[in-house]
């Protein structure tokens, strides 16, 4: 028995383009990203970190997804929705920085 995916997600997947230029240049954005993310809030800065960490691994995540040749669309929704969580989170903080 498959699971079957409501025809939008089905369709998410496919219509997806490639990201444009060398795919090391997109991968060490995000990775620079997520460095930076995580040094801000070391450093204090939690509100700005989290929402940088959220984008670059989001935009990993896409990269990632888009250029690889097996394309299941479980693979890109669930670290896209901890991504879109933690950017919430981020917004939600209440004494952030």
């Amino acid at each position: 028995m498959s699971l079957k995916w409501p025809p939008v997600l089905a369709a998410l997947g496919k219509k997806l383009p490639p990201v444009k230029g060398p795919q090391s240049l997109w991968f060490g954005l995000s990775v620079a990203l997520v460095v930076i993310g995580v040094t801000l809030g070391i450093l204090n800065a939690v509100r700005s970190g989290s929402i940088l960490v959220a984008i670059g691994g989001a935009l990993y995540t896409y990269v990632a997804y888009t250029r690889s040749a097996n394309r299941r669309t479980i693979e890109l929704l669930i670290p896209i929705g901890v991504t879109l969580l933690l950017f919430v989170v981020s917004l939600t903080l209440p004494h952030a920085k």
